[in-house]
């Protein structure tokens, strides 16, 4: 005996039967933290100098980065500016001048690349640090990426966000609230004949939509020898 359901039930039915894969599409951000951890694990690579040149309001001037895991950024600046950053404390000395502690955010653009350590929790507990709502996602597109969102839907641009690549679970984008100023840190290019994964092609920060450093890499050398008095200030 065949059974026939009128047309006006299968309609809603097909509706929910198709958004089902979509719904499962998103993978959940403890799957996509630990590939992103298990990926820069194997990389290994624990002293990473980085050549580039940025462009700031004083205009374009080569620059040299040098990351060294755990937590340890230098970051040699246009002008003699020297920028260092220590387990998540940066700060800034100028030729002649003082030194000026940094914004607590300034250490972020370097974190994937100076805590190889780091294990999934670590990320986890620093994105609802800064907000970011982990139980809200959506898929849009970085670039040339698809990437997955945690934190909101692909059209909302004033809440805290995370965006990483969703085939090869790498960082693209932080969005996060500091006071009323949204930060917004770009991780742009990866795959670079000069880099390749170690490090993206491009670096970019934002505050409040507005472009206020943009550093673009010419060269990524691996296991330079760094002594820990590279990373002080004097």
């Amino acid at each position: 005996m065949k059974l026939h359901f009128p047309r006006a039930l299968w309609i809603p039915f097909l509706v929910v039967l198709l958004s089902l894969p979509a719904a499962a599409f998103i993978p959940n951000p403890s799957f996509m933290l630990g590939k992103l951890v298990q990926q820069r694990g194997k990389m290994g690579y624990r002293r990473l100098q980085v050549t580039m040149t940025c462009a700031d309001g004083a205009g374009e001037h080569a620059e040299t980065l040098y990351l060294k895991v755990p937590g340890l950024v230098r970051r040699e600046r246009g002008s003699g500016v020297i920028d260092i950053c220590r387990r998540g404390q940066c700060r800034r000395k100028a030729p002649g001048g003082g030194i000026e502690r940094l914004p607590d955010w300034s250490y972020l653009p370097y974190l994937f690349f100076v805590e190889m350590d780091a294990n999934t929790s670590r990320y986890l507990g620093l994105l609802k640090s800064l907000g970011v709502d982990l139980a809200v996602d959506t898929i849009a597109r970085f670039h040339s990426r698809i990437a997955v969102v945690y934190g909101a839907k692909h059209w909302e641009r004033d809440r805290p966000q995370f965006w990483m690549d969703k085939d090869d679970f790498l960082p693209l984008r932080l969005m996060f609230l500091k006071g009323k100023q949204m930060v917004d840190i770009q991780w742009v290019e990866w795959g670079s004949r000069e880099a390749g994964n170690w490090f993206p092609s491009r670096i970019e920060l934002h505050l409040d939509g507005r472009q206020v450093d943009k550093c673009t890499v010419s060269g990524v050398k691996s296991g330079m020898d760094m002594p820990d008095s590279l990373f002080k200030l004097e």
